[in-house]
This record gives structure tokens, C-alpha cells and sequence, in this order.
């Protein structure tokens, strides 16, 4: 999502209605939690992004996200539905990718 849309709460336009979201600590969010707050604005690095036809109006895509600022490597899925006629996202998870110990 590109830097302005984080800034300006435009993303708060894409979450379904029951959009859930598990983060790396194990929270878990909805999208009341997200109303009015402008998300972390850093570079960001994607690599790996795939798409997974699960139904007609559903898609899973997984992808590798690099922070630049924070220098954290996640791994990131995301369900998306159709919902009144657009691309709505449903469900997100993000899992920091730490080195082999």
C-alpha cells in the first residue's frame, strides 16, 4: 500500500466488515481497531507474492515483506473477498521470518 494511503487512513476503505488480523505478537484486531489511525509509514520491500484462487470472489495471497526502516523480515498472508461489488480484505496475518539459530 503505498505511503500515502497508510498516512491518510485510506486503508481503513479496503477492510471488509469483518475483517480480522493476527499480528506477529499473537494479537489479534479488528476493523473498529483500525478506524481513524494512520499506520506505520516506512520502505518496505516485497518479494515472493503469490495468488491462490480459493472461490470465484476469494483470493489468498502470500508474500515476503522486508521493512527497510526496521530492517524485520515478515512473511504475510491475506484473504480477500469480493464485497458489494470490490476487493475487500478479510483476513491478515504477519510472521516475523527470523534466521536459523
Amino acid at each position: 500500500m503505498k505511503s500515502e494511503n497508510r498516512e491518510s487512513g485510506r486503508f481503513f476503505e479496503v477492510l471488509h466488515p469483518d475483517f480480522k488480523e493476527f499480528d506477529m505478537s499473537g494479537k489479534v484486531y479488528d476493523k473498529n481497531d483500525f478506524e481513524g489511525i494512520e499506520l506505520h509509514v516506512a520502505e518496505y520491500e516485497i518479494s515472493d507474492f503469490l495468488v491462490y484462487h480459493l472461490a470465484e470472489d476469494c483470493r489468498l495471497c502470500t508474500y515476503t515483506l522486508v521493512d527497510q526502516t526496521q530492517h524485520i523480515k515478515t512473511n504475510r498472508a491475506s484473504i480477500w473477498k469480493i464485497y458489494e461489488g470490490d476487493w475487500k480484505l478479510l483476513f491478515h496475518q504477519g510472521t516475523e521470518k527470523r534466521a536459523p539459530s
